[in-house]
């Protein structure tokens, strides 16, 4: 059975808590390994159908999943009109925060593996990386990918800011009980993630995991955990730096984006920088 409910990002703007918080409710049922990226053609597009619907508990009203691979054009191509062609009628979810910051926390998540990119300075210096970083911010650019292939009252923008009190909105949207509360709505899910690094234990444990579930599997297993069993294997990584002249140039860079998501949303966006 194939999904009707689909997060499709944006990236470090709170899909984890999203996708457990939509877990929580008894009419929807989230794929156990939180970002299966099926519709990216360079991920598990060759997987086919049968891999997908597999990863779906066939019995729920509602079945989702949370990838932010989703909204990463054009690094990623076609995944908008793959998942219109597949599942026409899936209503879309899309977490947005401010595109200043959440390029400051892709860029100290992936610090966590890969140290080597330097400074913030140095990466948003370098074109290639800078466009991985920056991309997922150009909100607007991402959802008019959806919009050539989904009506648009299939698609809800949320504010990653009202997540909670959005929640209920959320549900109407795909058709479940809008007034259902749980107490794991109060729990922040992968809050610190891109703020720790694995010390050598824990990139031992990672490497172990990894061989014997593989990467995807091991990644789930890592993000389920409860904080106080990682917590040994891991230590504090200081948050990115954005120096006051870097800040101005993105957000010129990504203010026109985010009036035009604004003016479609209906959203003020008020905590933005932008």
């Amino acid at each position: 059975m194939l999904p009707n409910l689909i997060v499709i990002g944006a990236a470090k703007c709170g899909t984890t808590s999203l996708h457990e918080y939509l877990d929580d409710h008894p009419e929807i049922s989230m794929s156990h390994e939180k970002e299966l990226h099926f519709f990216v053609d360079r991920k598990n597009w060759d997987r086919g159908l049968q891999w997908y619907e597999a990863q779906f508990d066939a019995s729920a009203p509602v079945r989702g999943e949370s990838s932010p691979g989703y909204s990463a054009y054009p690094l990623y191509r076609g995944v908008a009109e793959r998942m219109a062609r597949t599942i026409p009628h899936a209503r879309l979810v899309y977490l947005v925060r401010d595109p200043v910051e959440r390029v400051v926390s892709h860029y100290t998540h992936r610090t966590v593996n890969w140290p080597e990119m330097g400074t913030l300075e140095e990466a948003l210096g370098d074109p290639h990386i800078r466009e991985w970083l920056v991309t997922p911010s150009r909100y607007w650019l991402q959802l008019e990918q959806y919009l050539e292939h989904f009506p648009a009252e299939q698609i809800l923008v949320v504010d990653s800011d009202e997540l909670r009190a959005s929640l209920p909105t959320i549900f109407e949207l795909v058709g479940v009980d809008p007034s259902f509360e749980s107490a794991g709505f109060e729990r922040a899910h992968n809050a610190g993630t891109g703020r720790t690094r694995r010390n050598r234990a824990g990139q031992a444990v990672s490497a172990a995991l990894e061989r014997t579930l593989g990467p995807t599997r091991s990644q789930a297993l890592r993000e389920r955990a409860p904080q106080a069993l990682k917590s040994p294997f891991r230590y504090e990584v200081e948050p990115a730096a954005l120096p006051d002249e870097l800040r101005t140039e993105l957000e010129d860079e990504l203010r026109d984006d985010a009036e035009r998501l604004r003016a479609h949303a209906g959203l003020a966006f008020a905590g933005w920088s932008v």
